[in-house]
């Protein structure tokens, strides 16, 4: 069910219309790679829906979205998925599911840029393809073509058949009440040997129509196939362990990830009535190195080798190959430090009770020194970020080195997190932990601690006989037993403002990822943690039973390291998707979800729920009458573990990942 949504949701960003037909004389048939332009900026792949379906249905994810007990739940949230799409201006006529009885190959979809000048594209020469390959279904591709012709017709859409290289050609015109769009929303589509194709760009779909009338030679330069960073980042995502064979890929996907936000971008300006002026963060970025990551790219299959997904990305970030110093510079602050195998990965102090757990190494001093050039970009000042340092240390209300504090901070960083019962609110536990160098004085602990606390204006207090700074941003009453007062607290007089992560629930609040946060030092990490008795529990426990000696996350560690080389690993991510879902079902199922503050459960708000008129809470908007009460028997038991690594190579970055059944 997963992928058949994120195969909608991508299918629908550029469908808006309907099809025609045409045909020509069959030529030898290529994948989409092949047949789209070079400058295609993002491209998301389907080798065969057909297969895919089977796959999923076989997995136990598909089993469960089967339950007859959630397709009330299910029909809904799919219901509300497309209403919320349509408030955004996605509109569609159909789904991916309509191509389900058809036997089709290939579904692809891709975004194409073609023309920028001055780092800003060009209006109207972006545009969206649509290719699926229905070669060997053509009747039913046209049934359905048929179909969709009629919706576009009852919404007023205007029809023009058109002839291109002797092939049929329909164009559809869409109304358009917006008196100030420049550029009309339209789509060209034909079937091409076999080819349903479909693009809202009229140079882009000639491109691609005469590619897949004329190709011979696959080899060809001029397509995305032939481009460097699609070739060799598709390459290190291939699905198999060392000396086994290939599995083929369900999916596949590829982003130029500065074209990708151009194209994005140029999209977003054509629907604006007034051109906004603001800064292009992109280009102070691109400026400062961070182009030194050329594209990211992606394959995974579901229910393999008795796997519920087998996954791999590329991030091609060549480091023999930077262009400039500015691009050695982002490299030198992206790269990761090699994992001491004499450590424990995860941390001893992790529990063994975690929902999820994230560990990676890098270098925070060598970071710290190469972002000054970034920061005085945004900042437009040369030596503003030096001047920031050099305030914030000489400054008699700050008094931070913060060079100082970062030099004491090891490779070494673990985030967690856990769903504590009972199920509300704020049941979900989050700490970092930020491994400090060995030895550290006593006295250098405690003045970091003091650091921090001046830093953030926070309250210290002690708890189970740790200092620990107190940063609440909820206006609550702190009582503490233990609390003690530290001659009157920290001279600070101003509120700070309330730092907000851009979540957007239903009724468009942000909201914080730590809305209080404790700090303390212990058991050589530096801590912060969203939950006072957690971090008791963390600074107190006697690491007997860590999650590093339980079976799931040994047994998960295991089947990745087949499939990558433990030496290059930087990062290592576990998961149990049955405790990390468990809470926001509990709350959808309450009709609670617009409290959720955990990010899950915003984004799934933002879907799910509709705002209230002022005096109304907002309200979750699916049928949740009929899920089942036990979370444990019905639900929880087809969902197993997930984890990946992450492999730091010469040219780039390689994640390996699984799912595992329960």
């Amino acid at each position: 069910m997963g992928l058949r949504t994120i195969a909608l949701l991508v299918s629908v960003v550029s469908i808006c219309s309907g099809f025609a037909a045409g045909e020509a004389v069959a030529q030898q048939r290529f994948t989409s790679e092949y047949y789209l332009p070079a400058n295609t900026r993002a491209w998301f792949s389907i080798p065969n829906l057909q297969t895919l379906n089977k796959h999923l249905d076989a997995s136990q994810m598909g089993q469960l979205s089967k339950d007859p007990a959630l397709k009330p739940f299910i029909d809904s949230a799919r219901s509300q998925m497309r209403k919320w799409l349509d408030d955004k201006g996605v509109k569609f006529e159909f789904s991916i599911e309509d191509f389900d009885d058809i036997d089709t190959g290939e579904i692809s979809i891709a975004g194409v840029l073609p023309q920028a000048v001055d780092g800003q594209a060009m209006a109207g020469t972006h545009g969206i393809v649509l290719m699926a390959d229905g070669s060997k279904d053509l009747d039913s591709v046209r049934q359905l073509i048929g179909r969709v012709d009629g919706q576009l017709q009852k919404r007023g859409a205007t029809k023009e058949l058109l002839e291109v290289n002797g092939i049929e050609v329909t164009k559809w015109q869409y109304p358009e009440k917006r008196k100030w769009v420049k550029h009309k929303k339209v789509s060209f589509q034909a079937i091409v040997d076999g080819w349903f194709l479909v693009s809202n760009n009229d140079e882009i779909f000639r491109q691609v129509l005469r590619r897949v009338m004329n190709l011979v030679d696959p080899s060809v330069a001029g397509n995305l196939a032939s481009q460097e960073s699609f070739k060799y980042a598709l390459s290190r995502c291939k699905l198999n362990a060392q000396g086994e064979q290939e599995v083929a890929a369900d999916v596949r996907w590829f982003v130029e990830p500065f074209g990708y936000v151009k194209l994005a971008r140029a999209i977003e300006i054509e629907n604006e009535p007034v051109k906004k002026m603001e800064d292009d963060w992109t280009a102070v970025l691109a400026a400062n190195g961070l182009k030194a990551i050329r594209s990211v790219a992606g394959a995974a299959t579901i229910a393999t080798n008795e796997k519920e997904a087998v996954f791999r990305l590329f991030v091609h970030a060549p480091k023999d190959k930077t262009r400039d110093a500015a691009e050695a510079r982002m490299l030198s602050i992206l790269d990761f430090a090699p994992i001491d195998r004499s450590e424990t990965v995860p941390p001893a102090w992790v529990p063994k009770s975690i929902s999820g757990s994230f560990t990676a190494q890098w270098d925070f001093s060598k970071a710290l020194a190469g972002v000054g050039p970034i920061v005085d970009s945004f900042l437009k000042e040369d030596g503003a970020f030096e001047d920031l340092l050099d305030t914030v240390k000489n400054e008699p209300d700050f008094r931070v080195d913060i060079i100082k504090l970062v030099s004491q901070l090891d490779k070494r960083f673990t985030i967690i997190s856990e769903t504590v019962k009972p199920l509300g609110v704020e049941s979900e536990k989050l700490a970092i932990g930020i491994q400090l160098i060995d030895p550290m004085a006593e006295a250098d602990q405690t003045i970091m601690i003091d650091s921090i606390a001046r830093a953030i204006r926070g309250d210290l207090i002690d708890l189970s006989g740790f200092r620990v700074v107190v940063d609440d941003r909820t206006e609550e009453e702190f009582e503490d037993e233990d609390d003690f007062d530290f001659e009157g607290g920290l001279p600070f007089e101003e509120e700070e403002e309330e730092d907000k992560f851009a979540g957007g629930g239903a009724g468009g609040e942000g909201f914080t990822l730590f809305e209080k946060k404790y700090i303390a030092i212990a058991k050589g990490h530096l801590f912060v943690c969203n939950d006072k008795d957690y971090l008791k529990k963390l600074l107190t426990s006697k690491d007997t039973e860590s999650l590093d000696g339980q079976l799931d996350f040994i047994v998960m560690r295991d089947e990745i390291s087949k499939f990558v080389d433990m030496k290059k690993v930087r990062a290592i991510r576990f998961g149990r998707i049955d405790k990390v879902l468990e809470l926001n079902y509990d709350m959808i199922k309450k009709g609670e979800l617009a409290n959720s503050k955990s990010i899950l459960g915003k984004a799934a708000n933002a879907i799910l729920t509709e705002e209230g008129d002022g005096s109304k809470t907002p309200e979750i908007q699916v049928d949740v009458s009929k899920l089942p009460d036990d979370y444990e028997s019905a639900i929880a038991k087809y969902l197993g573990t997930m984890g990946w690594m992450t492999e730091n190579e010469v040219g780039g970055w390689r994640i390996t990942g699984c799912v595992l059944k329960k």
